[in-house]
């Protein structure tokens, strides 16, 4: 028996690069997944987007988030415009709190528990120039992942929330930001590491864990 057999998962932005990878990560493991192809950037998105899902489904045992908007050119503080830093936000850390938000009131409904797993760079612990919206967004999610966590566990839902944090992975947006970073482990990472970190923190082996930053970063943030 595989270790999610009659398992849902929902992913978010499933048909990037760290999305395929998750998805066949969780995929092989024996999940059902469904890729979010609705608006997560609004609250009728995700309403409609999860009442499709339990009407097909009739469950949601795995959520997971995927962040990687950035400013496509780097762009100074004293340049960046507030539209600019609110649209990258909306697109990380907003859809991120309405996929928790929703996902956590459906699993709740559904009455199994469940696991969220919301993916953000590490940027949001180190700085990166040209890119303030992306560091902000990050910790904004690696923050509300802490707070979400406290939460469900206030209410003894059995819905645990943690974060992969993604540092200089190959063929990635936080790959292409952090390009110049050191890694102490003398390589980038690959989709295939992230996939496997979150695995792991979807699966029942982390059944103690909630409210963890687990940074995937060959020891980037180490250094």
């Amino acid at each position: 028996m595989s270790k999610f057999d009659g398992k849902v998962a929902l992913v978010t932005n499933a048909h990037g690069a760290t999305g395929k990878g998750i998805c066949a990560q969780l995929e092989q493991g024996g999940a059902t997944v469904v890729a979010a192809d609705f608006d997560v950037t609004s609250v009728e998105g995700w309403e409609q987007g999860l009442a499709a899902l339990g009407d097909g489904h009739g469950r949601l045992d795995i959520l997971v988030t995927i962040s990687e908007a950035k400013y496509d050119t780097p762009t100074p503080i004293a340049e960046t415009s507030l539209e600019e830093f609110r649209a990258v936000n909306r697109d990380n850390v907003e859809a991120a709190f309405l996929a928790n938000r929703y996902g956590v009131v459906k699993m709740r409904e559904f009455g199994n528990g469940g696991s969220i797993v919301n993916v953000a760079p590490a940027t949001a612990t180190i700085g990166v120039s040209g890119q303030a919206a992306y560091c902000a967004s990050a910790n904004g999610i690696r923050m509300m992942t802490r707070g979400a966590a406290l939460s469900c566990c206030d209410a003894k839902d059995r819905i645990r929330v943690n974060c992969v944090q993604a540092g200089r992975i190959e063929g990635t947006p936080a790959g292409d930001v952090m390009a110049n970073a050191h890694v102490p482990l003398g390589r980038a990472g690959t989709v295939e590491d992230i996939a496997e970190a979150v695995g792991f923190l979807a699966s029942e082996e982390a059944y103690y864990i909630t409210g963890y930053i687990l940074p995937i970063d060959g020891g980037l943030l180490a250094a």
